[in-house]
């Protein structure tokens, strides 16, 4: 079915679900799985990425210890599949246009990605604000290949709770 899948790590647990589908559909279809990640950056040859902290130099040392961090991460979710069939790759720059960049390059099947990065899971959800992500629209729109967008049960489960919660909020009104 795929020879290659690609995934889509932002490094938050919003996107393990999108995980487990991406793992699933690899070994089902015996692909190749390459997990990668995008460090934002302004502009793709500064070599300057953005971090909690404020901007730093993306180095190979960077590089390469983030590269440790998401196979630590990743490959630990890895029960029975052949680790051997997975591969990390980290790139710098902005992240849908590397995202389609890297999947035009390595002749992609698919690419499999979260809804969205939930950054801080108290913060509340912003209903004027579409529900997916901007990385999220921008490689549905111009990836080379078939695109999966996985949102798990509970992301799925706390937006139709926000979302019953404004419309109960919107008749309230009306009533008054």
């Amino acid at each position: 079915m795929y020879r290659k899948i690609l995934f889509c790590a932002d490094l938050y647990a919003s996107s393990d679900y999108a995980f487990a589908a991406a793992l699933d559909l690899a070994e089902r279809s015996e692909a190749e799985l390459i997990i990668l990640h995008v460090l934002e950056s302004r502009h793709r040859y500064s070599g300057h990425v953005i971090t909690e902290d404020g901007e730093t130099w993306a180095g190979p040392e960077v590089i390469e210890k983030l590269k440790k961090k998401l196979r630590e991460y990743y490959l630990i979710r890895i029960e029975r599949e052949d680790p051997r069939n997975v591969r990390v790759e980290v790139r710098a720059g902005i992240p849908w246009v590397e995202i389609c960049r890297f999947a035009r390059k390595e002749k992609v099947d698919l690419i499999v990605l979260g809804p969205y990065t939930i950054h801080d899971a108290k913060a509340p959800l912003d209903l004027e604000k579409p529900h997916l992500g901007q990385n999220a629209q921008e490689v549905s729109l111009r990836a080379p290949c078939q695109v999966s967008i996985v949102t798990s049960p509970k992301q799925r489960l706390a937006l139709e709770k926000v979302e019953e919660h404004v419309r109960a909020k919107k008749r309230k009104r009306k009533m008054t």
